[in-house]
């Protein structure tokens, strides 16, 4: 088996191959960028985040909603970030008490006042189906990492001695597409066993829409490692328009 790469050619790997690709992706990527500064490995995640974010915002119009406003904030706060207009104590409290949201949500958590505060003013009155949970909880992640490196206050034990950032989210968001390609590429799974579930999710890893996909993402990292901070607001500009899926397959994709 040739070494793989975070850059290897995906399309041309065996179906074991893209599999273990797949598997070691945040390992891989963080290799990758090893030797790539801080605001590289921030930007790489930050691109990955706006075209998942739009490929949502794409499927929500498809049934004339919109995409929750507590989205546009985090990713301004993230691109603020990474412009130097914001430092991580302006947002560390707005990082917390998302974190949290997105977790009781998600799993339960029950929620501080200051939180349920939070809660009320961002996610009352929200159609929940306009918030992407998981990826949004990569968000607050993400921001969450920048207030430890930065020494400022998490108020998660397990979340409190970031040193750099990781890549976690090049994993959870490709994962979560193997899935849906199954049904969005029509891969026949004639039953819900594990046995063919895997098989159905390993034959959708070679498709040529899965392989798209991880095109994007690769060439998401490529952008972060070779542009300047001039190049940001271009960048931002750019990612704004581009999503993960074609726009007829993003509302599918919502309720796969």
């Amino acid at each position: 088996m040739r070494e793989l790469t975070f850059f290897s050619d995906f399309t041309s790997l065996s179906q074991k191959d893209a599999g273990k690709w797949v598997e070691k992706c945040s390992t891989l990527a963080e290799s990758a960028l090893k030797d790539s500064s801080h605001e590289v490995h921030v930007l790489a995640n930050v691109l990955l985040l706006e075209q998942y974010f739009n490929t949502w915002r794409q499927g929500l119009q498809k049934e004339g909603k919109e995409l929750a406003p507590v989205v546009s904030k985090t990713m301004d706060l993230l691109w603020d970030y990474l412009f130097g207009t914001k430092a991580p104590s302006e947002f560390e409290n707005y990082a917390n008490c998302l974190y949290a949201c997105t977790l009781e949500y998600l799993v339960g958590e029950e929620l501080t006042e200051e939180q349920n505060v939070f809660y009320q003013e961002h996610f009352n009155h929200i159609d929940s189906q306009t918030i992407p949970w998981d990826v949004l909880c990569l968000a607050a992640l993400l921001m969450l990492e920048l207030v430890s490196i930065h020494g400022g206050k998490v108020e998660f034990d397990e979340l409190e001695d970031y040193h750099e950032v990781d890549f976690m989210s090049v994993g959870e968001i490709l994962n979560q597409f193997n899935d849906a390609c199954v049904e969005l590429a029509g891969i026949e799974c004639p039953s819900c066993f594990a046995k063919d579930v895997i098989k159905a999710m390993d034959e959708a890893l070679t498709t040529p829409l899965f392989q798209s996909i991880v095109s994007k993402v690769q060439k998401s990292f490529l952008d972060a490692m070779n542009a300047e901070p001039q190049d940001y607001e271009k960048l931002r500009e750019a990612y704004r328009q581009y999503a993960f899926l074609p726009e007829k397959l993003a509302l599918e994709f919502l309720h796969y």
